[in-house]
């Protein structure tokens, strides 16, 4: 069952973590892969995680908000690398150079119309893709297995999904298993 929340964003971060860690336990995987841009949804999921199951942090690249500097912060960094689990700082899968290319000519480019198509879902959803996108691309999960995904719609997490990932030069071999939760405006009364 879908859960849908009746608004987005981070008010939704610790219920979507617990449907996240209850579904990734059973995943052969037991891999959690959260985005996480300032550190909130990355100290929520590390204070909830369980023994057994490993967190994956896709943070925004460096410079993303202004040249040379990196929201995330480097404490909660160390204390999740300390223990044991990955914080993969990269380029958007679904924006990078075309992002440059816009904003300097224009137009419209194949990564920004994949990501539009993917928000019509949702926001969150846009980014659970486009996170399994970019771990895949670093090696940190495997494109034969099933990883549970958790974005959000600008602060914190707000949607769940089972995913297969793929690599980002492979995307339409990326497979959904699974919606867990998400926000909608259309929520049964």
């Amino acid at each position: 069952m879908v859960v849908l929340f009746r608004t987005a964003g981070e008010v939704n971060t610790e219920s979507t973590l617990k449907i996240a860690i209850e579904e990734a336990l059973k995943t052969d995987s037991k891999k959690l892969l959260i985005a996480s841009s300032r550190g909130y949804s990355a100290q929520k999921a590390l204070e909830m995680i369980p023994e057994g199951l490993r967190l994956i942090v896709v943070t925004h690249h460096v410079g993303f908000k202004e040249p040379n500097f990196d929201e995330f912060p480097a404490e909660l960094r160390k204390r999740l690398t300390e223990k044991g689990h990955t914080v993969h700082t990269a380029t958007h899968a679904l924006s990078s150079v075309e992002r440059a290319f816009r904003r300097q000519y224009g137009g419209v480019h194949a990564a920004e119309i994949v990501a539009d198509a993917l928000r019509l879902i949702g926001q969150g959803f846009k980014v659970c893709v486009e996170i399994a996108l970019m771990a895949a691309d670093a090696g940190l999960v495997r494109c034969d297995e099933w990883v549970v995904a958790c974005g959000g719609s600008s602060k914190g997490l707000d949607t769940a999904v089972v995913l297969k990932p793929a690599n980002s030069s492979r995307l339409f071999e990326l497979k959904i298993g699974k919606i867990l939760c998400m926000p909608s405006e259309y929520v049964e009364r």
